[in-house]
């Protein structure tokens, strides 16, 4: 385990640090292509490239990996990291990244849960002020998804890839916009 990941539980789900069991279910989920599209690297990620990928987080503390799952089972991947390679653990400044693969909660009031669990850890438990999201514009169900989290568009990025330079949509959270979100989800969710 990442030595700084910790089990999160709230709003009715459970993130797991990503274990070596996780990873034949994580390749496959990511190189699907209603997952993969939505990545800035859409190539195909090999067993080998997935397990170096796995081996240099582990002793990375810029950044946590986790296991989405709901009544125990697995629905998706999140992930923190701290954009200038510094600790996730006390930064002010995160980033998220989120996806479900189980498309029958797409779209759906669980779709959230996860991703208020993930804030909520950030804003109270690491001690984060700002939380940074990197949305495609061409993705508005993303886009729409993180401002009911109380999202704030800012600026627009280029970011180079494999494929060619991509424009991504810089989004940010604080403290009291995670909260006036979490307030409208909690009855839900039994927060």
């Amino acid at each position: 385990m990442s030595q700084s990941a910790a089990v999160i539980q709230a709003y009715g789900v459970t993130l797991t640090p990503v274990q070596p069991e996780d990873l034949t279910l994580l390749r496959e989920w990511r190189n699907r292509p209603d997952i993969s599209a939505q990545m800035l690297d859409q190539r195909p990620i090999s067993e080998a490239a997935q397990l170096r990928w796995f081996e240099r987080f582990q002793t990375d503390p810029s950044q946590q990996h986790f296991v989405i799952r709901y009544k125990n089972e697995p629905v998706g991947a999140c992930n923190l990291k701290q954009p200038e390679g510094q600790p996730v653990i006390g930064s002010a400044l995160l980033e998220s990244g989120f996806y479900l693969a189980d498309p029958r909660f797409r779209g759906s009031m669980l779709a959230f849960f996860p991703a208020l669990a993930l804030n909520q850890y950030c804003f109270q438990t690491l001690g984060c002020t700002t939380l940074l999201a990197h949305v495609k514009p061409d993705n508005l169900a993303a886009l729409r998804f993180n401002q009911q989290l109380g999202y704030q568009a800012t600026t627009r990025l280029s970011c180079p890839t494999p494929d060619g330079e991509v424009i991504l949509q810089k989004m940010q959270l604080d403290i009291a916009g995670f909260a006036q979100a979490a307030a409208k989800f909690v009855r839900f969710a039994g927060g």
